[in-house]
């Protein structure tokens, strides 16, 4: 029992103490049983007849020839997916080496079906790793898009584009990274507005503000991104690389002191900077927008964001807010409501408090700043008194109103303005 492997139900060594003829320790009776359970489940008694068949199988068993050991796995180790691997054999098949260009080409492979696993992940991050002879910018492309499709993405499912549009978006950005060059946003990587682009084409929610009053571009660019995957990845390539950028009709061209500003690090994503604020600065007719410090220069009124959405090829317009005012009755809310089950992308204005389960029933109807556009994303439910529903914000696709305690009509009423509607 000793000489047979545990995966064959053998003792695979584990047998010890003194042997008696003529007895069985309780450990062989027992290892004897898993044998023969495996084996002859019909002929379980924890002994072996001699000349029996249960002997004659341990016998074959224990002799039998070890296997031969695995070959080693090389410089690549193995490979977890064919698509990665098939495009590094084309990719090293000339000069053995690997540049930026094929590394993004390794990228595109995996995007090139709607559809990137886990699998196909492990695999880019292994020829980073283990590449002998990539250079530092195709390393750490291919190690930041492993990063953040991981930590952003499939966390919560697959990294998956959703039609061949936004398969057709992906390549794209695969052109645009295989480009130099910082365009005209001297601070802004490329590599890190492709990735971001990538990731946004997946998922369109990870849009974020971030640290800056930019919930009104964020509301407009989420929808535009969801409808139109192509045009916003045109938008943010063009905006780049020449520092204005057309939206169907809609023609935005930012001051060259935005495109000279050093964002800091980590006050807002770099592709959601380049296409927020370039959106806020261009429409600028009061008070200039220009850094992450804006406040009042960042605020969007609901005349903008109409003209924003007609400007882009949206039909249908529908304005009713007030940013002044809030509501006084529920007409306004069960239109909104109403036009979102009609197919409208729905802007609600509400005060920020509502989003906070400690300030929801505290009203800011007096303070400007805490004005916030968001995105409905649900029916607006008021069954019971009762307020509830989901909505786009802060990088969140699902965000559900209220986040604590009920929140009743006329509380809700007291941070909420009105809407902007447009049909795609």
């Amino acid at each position: 029992m000793n000489l047979i492997p545990t995966a064959d139900a053998g003792a695979g060594g584990g047998l010890g103490g003194r042997i008696v003829a003529g007895i069985s320790s309780d450990n062989l009776y027992t290892a004897i049983l898993h044998f023969q359970e495996k084996y002859f489940p019909k002929e379980k008694s924890g002994f072996v007849d001699p000349g029996g068949a249960v002997l004659g199988r341990m016998e074959q068993l224990a002799t039998r020839p070890a296997p031969a050991p695995k070959p080693p796995a090389g410089q690549w180790g193995e490979f977890k997916s064919g698509s990665v691997q098939r495009a590094l054999t084309k990719a090293v098949a000339v000069d053995h080496s690997l540049d930026h260009t094929e590394a993004v080409e390794l990228l595109r492979a995996t995007l090139i079906n709607g559809f990137v696993s886990t699998s196909e992940l492990d695999d880019l991050e292994m020829v980073a790793d283990r590449s002998k002879t990539i250079a530092d910018r195709p390393k750490a492309l291919l190690k930041m898009f492993v990063d953040q499709a991981r930590s952003k993405i499939t966390k919560d499912g697959p990294y998956k584009l959703a039609s061949a549009v936004h398969v057709f978006a992906s390549g794209m950005a695969c052109d645009f990274l295989r480009r130099r060059g910082n365009g005209y946003w001297p601070h802004l990587d490329r590599d890190e507005v492709g990735v971001g682009l990538l990731l946004r084409l997946a998922k369109p929610s990870l849009l974020r503000q971030g640290d800056a009053n930019l919930c009104g571009p964020a509301a407009f660019l989420f929808n535009l991104l969801s409808d139109q995957p192509g045009e916003y990845a045109k938008y943010t390539m063009d905006m780049y690389e020449n520092g204005a950028a057309k939206i169907h009709r809609f023609l935005i061209k930012p001051s060259g002191a935005l495109r000279a500003y050093a964002l800091p690090a980590g006050a807002v994503d770099p592709v959601d900077w380049l296409t927020m604020s370039s959106l806020r600065n261009s429409e600028d007719w009061f008070i200039h927008f220009d850094s992450t410090d804006g406040t009042l220069s960042g605020a969007t009124t609901q005349m903008e964001l109409a003209w924003w959405f007609d400007q882009a090829g949206y039909t249908g317009i529908k304005e009713d807010a007030n940013i002044a005012r809030h509501q006084r009755d529920t007409d306004n809310m069960d239109e909104a409501s109403r036009l979102y089950s009609a197919g409208y992308r729905v802007c609600l204005l509400i005060d920020d408090q509502m989003l906070y389960a400690s300030k929801q029933t505290k009203s800011g109807s007096v303070v400007l700043r805490d004005r916030h556009w968001v995105v409905l994303r649900s029916k607006i439910d008021r069954s019971g008194g009762n307020v509830k529903m989901n909505i786009f914000t802060w990088g969140d696709g699902d965000y559900k109103v209220p986040q604590g305690d009920p929140l009743t009509v006329s509380q809700f009423l007291e941070n909420y303005y009105g809407y902007v509607a447009a049909k795609p």
